[in-house]
């Protein structure tokens, strides 16, 4: 989302009236410091202008792999084939799904904006970098404070330029990654900034090769990890205050841009896809919830869910809970089997927003109630981010896929994996995997007798790593490991 949505959102904590007086210029990612762009959207996207679909949006279909390949010519369905209903309700104390392993449980967190190198450049035996490659030549990655001057660019065409064909060397070429030669998007954290998730990272596996599935920003990237897919899209909606939710919910002419078919030909549809996602194709054994946040004092809780018509316009929108909920279900004995722990305040590591120190804290107290409860024991946590933000990353993404070989829709640039299980392998993970990797897993580990591919070519999870050699279903199970959240953090 743009810097000003995201500052209007903490006025909104001293006062709620503060929400009629704000401003609302978008600050445009590509304009750097101080720039203004009205027609830019949130974190870089699209704005809300232009026509809108009127509708629903369809996917398009596309090839999974590769180039754009064929167009189903229609809205994707997203009734699915499984042996139950993405509807399945309640959920047993062990979530009542049979995985024929000794998992039972997956929580997905996913946290806004940092690339692998910026969070683990300097980790051992990962393959990190300390030193950014440049059009001019390499620079020496300085240290990133904890909480931003400003946000940096981090839209598809500014991604393109970082990309540079994959040299990975087109960084300097975007408007605010350096000011006054300061040259923030080369900056990186330390362990020392981010103790907690370095311990999580030596305890347990971490993932030096997992890449976005799009150059681009929190609306696709969202979006993959609860479908595979984003229709495409290869920003992000624009955002007024009276419509804060991305998605069906947005107001009538709002558009998001895509990719049609996963051609060259961009579109600018509503955000509203009609596209399968995980629930879809979910055995009914196995219960999800979205657990996310409200913006402090906002009724609805935003989730990439929103955008995805099967969800927010049925029954399964009730599984869209507050993420404040997140403990009590962990303590009371009632989480799902599946659960994507989102948050969008404070607490989302994104830049010029709140800390990573805050960031990780929030991160801390709930994996802390769930390693010290009941769960642990049969409990897979996935904790990865939504997009690059701006950030740098030296290794190129493997595959390029959608528009054409010059300007793919992605892969795109390496986001942290920290994957903690009782059955994980520990240590350095370097195979090659994606966003789509993770509703793979999920689908994988439930027994879904489909993948989101199966109805929707667009979806990337049949090409995509499945993860499950990550684990060792068979070794003596991992200790939890209760961190201690730092009691100060710094400005």
């Amino acid at each position: 989302m743009s810097t000003s949505f995201r500052t209007l959102r903490v006025t909104t904590t001293l006062s709620l009236l503060a929400l009629a007086a704000a401003a609302f210029a978008p600050t445009a990612c590509g304009g750097g410091s101080g720039d203004t762009n009205a027609a830019s959207g949130p974190d870089g996207g699209s704005s809300s202008g232009g026509s809108s679909s009127g509708g629903t949006s369809s996917s398009g279909s596309g090839s999974g792999s590769g180039g754009a390949g064929s167009s189903s010519g229609a809205a994707s369905s997203s009734s699915g084939g499984s042996s139950g209903s993405a509807g399945s309700s309640g959920g047993t104390d062990d979530g009542g799904a049979v995985t024929g392993t000794p998992i039972k449980h997956v929580v997905v967190i996913v946290k806004e904006n940092h690339t692998f190198d910026n969070y683990f450049g300097s980790f051992p035996g990962a393959e990190g970098t300390t030193q950014c490659k440049t059009s001019g030549g390499m620079v020496a990655a300085p240290h990133a404070p904890n909480s931003t001057p400003r946000d940096m660019c981090h839209e598809h065409s500014c991604a393109l330029s970082d990309w540079n064909g994959g040299a990975m060397d087109g960084w300097l070429s975007v408007s605010g990654a350096s000011t006054n030669n300061d040259n923030l998007f080369c900056a990186q954290y330390q362990e020392a900034d981010l103790p907690n998730y370095w311990a999580y990272a030596k305890k347990y596996a971490l993932g030096d090769h997992f890449f976005a599935n799009v150059l681009g920003p929190s609306f696709p990237g969202h979006t993959f990890v609860l479908a595979a897919q984003a229709g495409w899209a290869t920003g992000n909606p624009g955002t007024d205050i009276t419509h804060p939710f991305w998605g069906c919910d947005q107001s009538a002419g709002t558009t998001v841009s895509i990719l049609a078919n996963g051609t060259c030909a961009a579109q600018s549809v509503a955000p509203c896809f009609k596209i399968p996602s995980v629930p879809t194709l979910l055995p009914g054994s196995a219960d999800w919830k979205f657990y996310g946040s409200n913006f402090y004092v906002f009724p609805e809780i935003w989730s990439m869910f929103d955008a995805i018509d099967e969800v927010r316009n049925g029954p399964l929108w009730s599984k869209v809970v507050n993420a404040s909920t997140f403990d009590s279900d962990v303590s009371g004995g009632t989480l799902p089997a599946v659960t994507w722990l989102v948050d969008q305040d404070l607490a989302d590591e994104h830049p010029n927003v709140g800390g990573v120190c805050q960031g990780e804290n929030w991160t801390v107290g709930h994996v802390n109630a769930l390693m010290q409860s009941k769960y642990w024991k049969d409990t897979v946590i996935i904790f990865t981010m939504d997009d690059f933000g701006g950030w740098y990353d030296h290794v190129a993404p493997p595959r390029q896929y959608g528009c054409d070989a010059q300007n793919p829709y992605g892969l795109g640039f390496r986001l942290p994996l920290i994957v903690m299980s009782p059955y994980v392998k520990p240590g350095v993970y370097s195979k090659v995997a994606e966003q789509a990797s993770i509703p793979a897993f999920i689908l994988k580990l439930f027994k879904s007798t489909k993948m989101l591919g199966d109805v929707d070519p667009a979806a990337q999870d049949k090409q995509a790593n499945d993860l499950m050699d990550m684990f060792d279903w068979n070794q003596a199970p991992l200790d939890p490991l209760v961190v201690q959240p730092r009691a100060s953090c710094p400005p």
